[in-house]
C-alpha cells in the first residue's frame, strides 16, 4: 500500500515528455502509472526483484528516458524502448557465455498476443511456442543467442537476445492477412496449419456495414459448402445447410439452441466454420454436421471506447414478383362470378353483370372493368430494415468489458406487419493475478411481431386472396373501410373462401413475443505453467408466446378453427438448455516436440415445455378474443420433452518441428433417448497434418503448402420419446374430458444411427501469400439408420423401432480461393471466391425396408425428385386423348432436389479512404416445384393465358384450341410394374381436336411435372460503397475514426427458369416479393 504522501500525478505535457509526482509508491505501481497516463506499454516479468521498491520522483516536463532512468535508479533494473514498448530487464550478474532463461511475449501490430507463434534458439534444438497469452519462456545458451520468431502469416523475425532476459516481439504481418488462428471445439484456439480438416474464417467486420434483420443472409455464399436458404417472408430466419446438413451453432464456446437471427451482427469478432465431424468432435453427435464457432466482442480499443453503428434501408423494388393478367374477370366457364378462380368474362368490352358496390352494400349491374390492375402495389405497404447499435467498452491491462444495446425496426410489405427487436449483449474478461482469468457473457434479445400471418398458398395469404384466387375487376382500395358490422359482418364481394384482404391484415392476426436470454461463464485455473483447469457452465432459454384470432364472419376458416364464428389461440412455449463442461488441459514442449492435450466431462439438457388452449366452436362475445369467450370449453393442448446427455471426452494433439501434427479424440455419451442397453456409445477420431513447404525446398513463387486428413466416427441418439413409452394426452374425449392414450410404437432395442466420415485436402499460398487456395474432398457414410416396422396388433402396439441395413454415403468437393491481386500504397483489391459440391448416394440396399422402385439402388442419389408425368410417344410428344393429356399411373424421376453446385464471389476494392464491397453467389442445378407459376395457371390469373384462343373462347364462344401432340390411332402399350414399356404396338398420329382452352389448361398446366422448375439463379447479394472520414477530421469532432457507407441487400437475380418468386428459398407456396433494399450505414467511434 502506497505510504501517506501527495496524490500522485502523471501527465503527458505534449508527446514525448512526462511529469510525474509520487511518494513512497512500489515501483511496478509506478509502471502501471506511466502506462495509463501515456502511450507507452511496460513489459516485465513478475519474478524480477525489487519491483516492490518504493519510489519517490517530482519530475516535470520530463522525457521518458529521464523518467525511467529516475524510477529505476537503484533497482538493479534496465530498460529498452522499441516503439511504444518499454521492456524491463534485470541487469547482467553473469557473464555473458552463461546459459539465461529468457522470458517474453509475442504480440502482433495490433498488440494481440500471438499465440502458437514458435520460438527457436538459432544453432540449436530448443524450440517452444507462446501461450494463449502470447507469453514464451526458452533457455538459452547464452545472452549473445539469437532468436528466430515464425507464425503463419506473419514475416519471420530474428531477434539478438543482447543480454536481456525479457523480450517481447511485434510479429509484422505479411503482404495479406491470412487470419490463420481457428477458433475449434470447445472454444480452443489453434494454428490452422495443425488442423486435419477444413475450416475458413469470417472477420466480424464483414457484417458491420450491410446490417439486414438476420446475420446469417449476409454469410451467404461466402462459406464453401455453406448453402444459406434466405427467405422473403417477413422475420423468417433463412435456414443453413453444411455440407448437406445442419450444424451446431456454438456461441463463445458453448452450444446453443439459439440461431444466427438472435446474435447481433456488431457483436460477432468473428466466426469459423468447422466443418464436418472431425473438426467438431468434442461437441458429439450435436457436432456430427460440423459447427459454426461464433466469437462475440468482448473489449474494444485501449481504454474508454464508444461505437455507433447505425444502419437504414429501404424498399427500392423487387427482384421477383408474381404478375396477373388484367382481361379477365373473377368465375370460370367465361362467364364472371365470385365464387371461384379468375377464368371469367372479358373486362373492358361493355359487359354488363350485377356487382357488389362496397359503398352502397348493395348488389347494382354495371359494367366488368379492370379497375385493379394496381391491387397488389395499392395493396402493400412501404417495407424497410432499420438496425441501430450503441457500444461501450474498456480495456485495460487486467482485463476488459463490453456492453452493447442495438434495436431492429422491421416493416413488412404486409399492412399490418412491423417487427421489432431489441437485443442486449454485455460480455468481459479479467485476470485475477497469474492464475485466474475469467470470461463471462449474457445476451437478452426480444422479439416482438405485430402478425406473421398473410404468406403461402392458405386462406391467410395475400397473394393467394388477392392474385391467385380473385380477378382484376374490383379496386381493393373501395374495400379498404372492412366493416359492414363491426367484428361480425365484412364488407366483401365474397360469401365464401375468400376474405376481404384488408380485413384479414388487420383482424386475423398471429402475434409473436418471443423472449431470449443467455449466458456463460469460464474459468481458467491456470494450475501450473504448463496445466490449466477449465470450468465452463452456459445456459440459453426461449420463451415464446403466441396469440392467435380470427374475428365472426370470417369465410376462409381452414386455419382458423374450420368455423366462422370466430376464433383465438393462446400458446406459450418454453426452451431451457444447459451445457456445462470441466476440462484439464496440458501443453507441454519438448524440444522439437509439442503436445496439447485435454480431457473433459460434459452434461447436457435440454427441456421444451408448452401449454396450448384454442377456443372451440367459436367466441360468444364479437370482438372479445379470450379463452373466457370461447363457446365451448377450450381445448387444452399440453406438451413436455426432457432429453439429457452425458459425456467423457479427450484429445490429444502432437507436433513434431512445427511441421508434422496429429489430433486424436475420443468421446462417450450416454443419452437418455436411447434404450437403456445401447444408450452408451463411444466415438474416436483422428486428424493429422503436415507442412511440406518446411521440407521440401518450394520454388520462391509457393510459398507454403500443406497436406491433411482426418477420419472420424460420430453417432447420433434418437428423438426424444421415439423409444421410450410416454402417454399423449387427448383431449374432450369423453363427454369433453381428457384423456390418457398409450403409444402404438413399441420400444426396440436400437443401436445409435452412426456417420463414418473421412475427408483429405490440401492449402497452399502463392506469390508472397497474395493468394492462398484450398481444397477439400469427404466422403461420409451413414449406417445403423432406424425405420418402424408394422407388428402384430396383439402386441398391443402397431410397430416398432429398428435398425436398417440401408445406408447412405454423401460426397462432396469444396475449393476456396483468397487472393490479393492488386495492393499498392493507395490501392488494394481483395477477391475472394469459392465453389462446392455434394450429394447423397445409396451406399447399401435393405431388402425389406429400402423401397422397391426405380430410383433406388446402390449408387443412386438419395434426393431424387419424382412425379406422375404425362404420356408420351417415343419421339417426345404428348399423347392426347380427345384433345386432352392424361397422366401416367405411375411415378418417374426427374431430377434432384439438390443443387449440382453452389458458389460464391466477394470483392473488395480501397483506394485511400474511398473503399467498394460486394458479394455475388448462386446455385447450379437443384429441382423445385415453382407452385405460385402453377396456382396462376390453374386459377386462369397467369399473364401468358391472356392470348387469341382464350379470346375466342370467351367473347366468340369458339373453343379453337389444338393442343400440340399425337393420338392413339391404332396398337396398345404394356407397362411392368415399374411403369417401363415392355410391349408397345402403338401407332400415332397428330392431333386435331379442338378443345376448350380453359379446360386444357387445368388438364395441362396443373398436372405432372409441369411446375417442377430448375432452381439455378446468381444473385448480387450485398454492396458497399465506404468513406472513411479522414482521421484529422475526426478528432476535431471528438471522434477516434468514423465511415460512411451507401449500402444494397438483395440487389440483382437472374433465374434459368423460376418465374414471380425467389428461388434463393428452394421451395415456393405462393412467396412473397422478393424486395431490393437499399441506404446509408454510418458507423462512429469516440
Amino acid at each position: 500500500m502506497q505510504a501517506a504522501g501527495p496524490t500522485p500525478v502523471a501527465q503527458v505535457a505534449h508527446d514525448g515528455t512526462v511529469s510525474l509526482h509520487v511518494s513512497n509508491m512500489p515501483l511496478k505501481r509506478v509502471f502501471s502509472l506511466i502506462e495509463k497516463q501515456t502511450s507507452y506499454m511496460i513489459a516485465y516479468n513478475s519474478n524480477l526483484p525489487n519491483l516492490d521498491k518504493k519510489v519517490t520522483a517530482e519530475v516535470t516536463n520530463a522525457s521518458i528516458n529521464s523518467v525511467m532512468q529516475r524510477v529505476l535508479n537503484g533497482s538493479g533494473l534496465k530498460y529498452k524502448i522499441s516503439g511504444r514498448q518499454i521492456m524491463i530487464f534485470e541487469g547482467e550478474k553473469t557473464e555473458a557465455s552463461s546459459p539465461a532463461k529468457i522470458h517474453g511475449r509475442v504480440l502482433d501490430e495490433k498488440n494481440v498476443p500471438v499465440i502458437g507463434a514458435t520460438v527457436k534458439v538459432l544453432g540449436t534444438n530448443r524450440v517452444t511456442i507462446s501461450d494463449l497469452d502470447g507469453y514464451f519462456d526458452i533457455e538459452v545458451p547464452n545472452r549473445n543467442s539469437k532468436l528466430r520468431f515464425s507464425f503463419i502469416g506473419y514475416a519471420q523475425q530474428e531477434v539478438a537476445v543482447a543480454g536481456r532476459s525479457n523480450i517481447i516481439v511485434t510479429m509484422q504481418d505479411e503482404s495479406v492477412k491470412l487470419k490463420e488462428l481457428v477458433v475449434t471445439a470447445l472454444g480452443m484456439k489453434r494454428s490452422e496449419k495443425a488442423l486435419g480438416y477444413a475450416t475458413q474464417k469470417i472477420a466480424g467486420e464483414q457484417f458491420e456495414k450491410v446490417k439486414g434483420v438476420n446475420v446469417a443472409t449476409s454469410l451467404t455464399g461466402r462459406i464453401a459448402g455453406m448453402t444459406i436458404f434466405n427467405s422473403s417472408e417477413f422475420m423468417e430466419a433463412p435456414t443453413i445447410s453444411l455440407r448437406g446438413e445442419t450444424p451446431l451453432l456454438v456461441l463463445d464456446g458453448v452450444p446453443t439452441n439459439l440461431t444466427l437471427a438472435d446474435i447481433n451482427s456488431d457483436d460477432i469478432e468473428s466466426i469459423d466454420v468447422l466443418k464436418g465431424a472431425t473438426a467438431s468432435a468434442l461437441y458429439g453427435s450435436r457436432g456430427g454436421s460440423g459447427a459454426i464457432m461464433v466469437t462475440t466482442k468482448k473489449s474494444g480499443q485501449e481504454g474508454f471506447t464508444v461505437e455507433v453503428n447505425s444502419s437504414n434501408m429501404f424498399n427500392c423494388g423487387t427482384l421477383a414478383l408474381p404478375k396477373v393478367q388484367h382481361s379477365y374477370s373473377s368465375g370460370y366457364g367465361g362467364k364472371y362470378n365470385t365464387d371461384d378462380e379468375v377464368w371469367g368474362d372479358k373486362l373492358d368490352i361493355g359487359r354488363v353483370y350485377a356487382q357488389y358496390n362496397p359503398y352502397t352494400h348493395q348488389m347494382e349491374e354495371r359494367e366488368l372493368v379492370s379497375a385493379g390492375r394496381n391491387n397488389f402495389k395499392n395493396f402493400l405497404q412501404f417495407s424497410m430494415v432499420s438496425n441501430n447499435t450503441v457500444s461501450v467498452s474498456q480495456r485495460g491491462k487486467n482485463g476488459s468489458v463490453r456492453s452493447s444495446v442495438s434495436f431492429i425496426y422491421d416493416k413488412g410489405q404486409y399492412p399490418n406487419q412491423t417487427g421489432k427487436v431489441l437485443q442486449y449483449n454485455i460480455g468481459g474478461e479479467m485476470k485475477l493475478g497469474n492464475k485466474v482469468n475469467i470470461t463471462a457473457t449474457m445476451g437478452f434479445n426480444k422479439q416482438l411481431a405485430s402478425n406473421t400471418s398473410g404468406t403461402g398458398y392458405t386462406d391467410q395469404g395475400y397473394i393467394y386472396n388477392l392474385l391467385v384466387w380473385t380477378g382484376p375487376e374490383y379496386d381493393v382500395r373501395d374495400y379498404r373501410d372492412y366493416w359492414l358490422v363491426k367484428d361480425t359482418q365484412q364488407n366483401w364481394n365474397r360469401k365464401s373462401w375468400y376474405d376481404n384482404p384488408w380485413m384479414s391484415a388487420y383482424e386475423k392476426i398471429n402475434r409473436e413475443d418471443n423472449t431470449k436470454t443467455n449466458g456463460m461463464l469460464t474459468i481458467n485455473y491456470h494450475i501450473m505453467p504448463w496445466l490449466t483447469a477449465i470450468v465452463r457452465g452456459g445456459y440459453d432459454y426461449t420463451n415464446l408466446s403466441t396469440k392467435r384470432r380470427a374475428p365472426i364472419g370470417i369465410n376462409a376458416t381452414r386455419n382458423w378453427g374450420n368455423t366462422n364464428k370466430g376464433y383465438y389461440a393462446e400458446k406459450t412455449e418454453e426452451v431451457f438448455t444447459t451445457n456445462d463442461d470441466f476440462i484439464l488441459n496440458a501443453t507441454v514442449t519438448a524440444g522439437d516436440f509439442s503436445i496439447d492435450a485435454l480431457a473433459g466431462a460434459s452434461i447436457y439438457y435440454y427441456r421444451d415445455k408448452s401449454l396450448e388452449a384454442t377456443t372451440k366452436n367459436g367466441i360468444s362475445i364479437p370482438g372479445f378474443y379470450s379463452l373466457k369467450a370461447s363457446v365451448e370449453s377450450p381445448t387444452v393442448t399440453p406438451y413436455l420433452a426432457n432429453k439429457k446427455v452425458n459425456s467423457i471426452y479427450g484429445k490429444a494433439s502432437l507436433g513434431y518441428k512445427s511441421t508434422y501434427y496429429m489430433d486424436l479424440t475420443g468421446r462417450n455419451d450416454w443419452s437418455s433417448t436411447l434404450p437403456s442397453g445401447s444408450n452408451s456409445y463411444f466415438y474416436p477420431s483422428v486428424g493429422a497434418s503436415v507442412i511440406l513447404s518446411n521440407i521440401i525446398k518450394m520454388p520462391n513463387w509457393l510459398n507454403f503448402l500443406k497436406l491433411r486428413g482426418s477420419w472420424t466416427v460420430s453417432k447420433k441418439d434418437l428423438n426424444i420419446y421415439d423409444t421410450n413409452q410416454a402417454y399423449t394426452i387427448n383431449n374432450s374425449v369423453w363427454d369433453g374430458l381428457n384423456s390418457a392414450v398409450y403409444p402404438t410404437t413399441m420400444r426396440g432395442k436400437v443401436k445409435p444411427i452412426t456417420d463414418r466420415t473421412w475427408e483429405i485436402g490440401t492449402s497452399a499460398h502463392f506469390l508472397q501469400n497474395r493468394i492462398k487456395f484450398d481444397f477439400t474432398y469427404y466422403n461420409k457414410l451413414t449406417y445403423n439408420n432406424t425405420a418402424a416396422t408394422t407388428i402384430s396388433p396383439f402386441t398391443g402396439f402397431k410397430s416398432v423401432l429398428v435398425n436398417t441395413q440401408e445406408e447412405y454415403v454423401r460426397r462432396g468437393v469444396e475449393f476456396f480461393v483468397d487472393a490479393t491481386p492488386i495492393k499498392t500504397t493507395n490501392f488494394t483489391w481483395n477477391v475472394t471466391t469459392n465453389w462446392a459440391r455434394s450429394a447423397r448416394y445409396y451406399a447399401k440396399i435393405d431388402p425389406v425396408y429400402s423401397a422397391d422402385n426405380l430410383w433406388t439402388y446402390k449408387g443412386a442419389r438419395v434426393d431424387a425428385y419424382t412425379s406422375k408425368t404425362f404420356n408420351y410417344a417415343p419421339d417426345g410428344s404428348v399423347i392426347l386423348t380427345n384433345g386432352f393429356p392424361r397422366l401416367t399411373s405411375y411415378k418417374y424421376k426427374v431430377g434432384n432436389t439438390d443443387p449440382d453446385w453452389m458458389w460464391g464471389l466477394a470483392n473488395n476494392f480501397k483506394y485511400k479512404n474511398l473503399s467498394l464491397g460486394f458479394t455475388i453467389d448462386g446455385r447450379i442445378g437443384g429441382l423445385s416445384t415453382a407452385r405460385t407459376n402453377y396456382r396462376l395457371w390453374q386459377t386462369g390469373a397467369h399473364p401468358e393465358s391472356d392470348n387469341q384462343w382464350r379470346y375466342d373462347e370467351v367473347v366468340n364462344g369458339n373453343k379453337s384450341f389444338v393442343a400440340p401432340g399425337v393420338t392413339v390411332v391404332s396398337g396398345s402399350v404394356k407397362y411392368d410394374s415399374y411403369g417401363r414399356i415392355v410391349e408397345d404396338t402403338r401407332v400415332f398420329a397428330p392431333n386435331e381436336t379442338p378443345v376448350s382452352y380453359e379446360t386444357y389448361i387445368k388438364s395441362y398446366w396443373c398436372k405432372g411435372e409441369q411446375f417442377i422448375t430448375d432452381e439455378t439463379f446468381i444473385k448480387l447479394r450485398e454492396l458497399s460503397v465506404t468513406y472513411d472520414i479522414p482521421s484529422s477530421l475526426c478528432k476535431k469532432m471528438n471522434m477516434k475514426q468514423a465511415s460512411v457507407s451507401l449500402i444494397g441487400q438483395n440487389l440483382l437475380l437472374w433465374t434459368k427458369e423460376y418465374k414471380f418468386t425467389d428461388p434463393d428459398r428452394a421451395s415456393d407456396n405462393l412467396a412473397s416479393p422478393s424486395v431490393r433494399y437499399m441506404g446509408i450505414n454510418i458507423k462512429m467511434t469516440f
